[in-house]
C-alpha cells in the first residue's frame, strides 16, 4: 500500500476510534465550565455531531463531548428559505418558564384593552428606558401592557441599586417608578427590597440580558432595546398573524 493509502487508513481508523469513544462526560463539562464560573443546569446534545447544548446560569452554550471547546452564540439550522434560530427558540421556552410566578413583584401599567402583555427589564439610570417610560400611555393605547423587572445594569455595584430597592419597597411601586423615571424620587424612610433588585437581575443575566431595555414578548422571545410603542405593536400583530 502506497503511502497515501496508509495515511487514509490510518485517518479512518482514528476517525472510527474517535466516533465510538466519544460521548459527553457530563463531569467534565461542568468542572470545565466551573472554572470559568459557569453552572451547567443541563447537558443535552445539540443537533451537531461532538456538541452538547448546555443551559448554563448564564445562557446556552454549545460545548464539545470533554468540555475543553466551547461556542458562545446563536446556533442556526439553515435548511429551507430562512435559518432557523435553534438557540433563540430554546431560550424564548426557558425565559417564558422563568417568568412564571413572577407576577406579583412586577410593577403593571396595564393596557385598557389589553391585546399583547410585554415584560420588561429596565433600569431607572437608562436614557432609553425612561423613553419608554415616558411614552407609557402610547403603549397602553397601543393595547400593549408593560410590566416591569428591575435590573440595575452594574448589578449591586450600581449607584441607583439602593434607588431601585427602594422603588420595589415602596407601597406604590407604580409611582414610585413614576417619579424616579421622572428625576423626583425620595427614596428616603421607604424599606428597600434588595433581595427582589438582586433576584431580578440574577435572573435577566440567566435569560441573556446584556443591557436596558430588554423586552420579553408572552412567549418568551426577546427583544433588546427600546422600540416605539406603533413598531412594537405592528411587529407583535405581524408575529401573531404568522403563529
Amino acid at each position: 500500500m502506497h503511502f497515501f493509502g496508509r495515511t487514509l487508513l490510518a485517518s479512518a481508523v482514528a476517525m472510527t476510534a474517535f466516533t465510538a469513544a466519544a460521548a459527553p462526560d457530563d463531569a467534565a463539562i461542568k468542572a470545565k465550565l466551573g472554572g470559568l464560573g459557569l453552572v451547567p443546569n443541563s447537558i443535552t446534545p445539540s443537533p451537531l455531531a461532538g456538541l452538547n447544548e448546555v443551559v448554563t446560569d448564564r445562557g446556552i452554550m454549545y460545548v464539545s463531548d470533554d468540555g475543553s471547546y466551547f461556542i458562545a452564540g446563536h446556533l442556526y439550522k439553515n435548511d429551507g428559505a430562512k435559518p432557523v434560530n435553534l438557540t433563540e427558540q430554546k431560550m424564548a421556552k426557558l425565559n417564558k418558564d422563568k417568568l412564571k410566578g413572577l407576577e406579583s413583584e412586577m410593577i403593571v401599567y396595564p393596557a385598557k384593552d389589553e391585546k399583547y402583555v410585554v415584560t420588561v427589564f429596565t433600569d431607572t439610570s437608562c436614557g432609553y428606558c425612561r423613553k419608554l417610560h415616558n411614552e407609557m400611555k402610547a403603549y397602553n393605547d397601543a393595547g400593549i401592557t408593560i410590566r416591569y423587572l428591575a435590573f440595575p445594569r452594574g448589578g449591586e455595584r450600581s449607584r441607583n441599586f439602593s434607588e431601585m430597592s427602594a422603588i420595589w419597597g415602596a407601597k406604590d411601586m407604580a409611582k414610585a417608578m413614576d417619579d424616579a423615571k421622572n428625576g423626583h424620587f425620595d427614596p428616603s424612610d421607604i424599606p428597600q427590597r434588595p433581595d427582589v433588585v438582586r433576584k431580578h437581575y440574577q435572573l435577566g443575566v440567566a435569560m441573556g440580558v446584556s443591557g436596558t431595555p430588554a423586552m420579553i414578548l408572552e412567549d418568551g422571545t426577546m427583544l433588546p432595546g427600546y422600540q416605539p410603542a406603533p413598531m412594537l405593536r405592528k411587529m407583535l400583530d405581524s408575529r401573531n398573524d404568522n403563529s
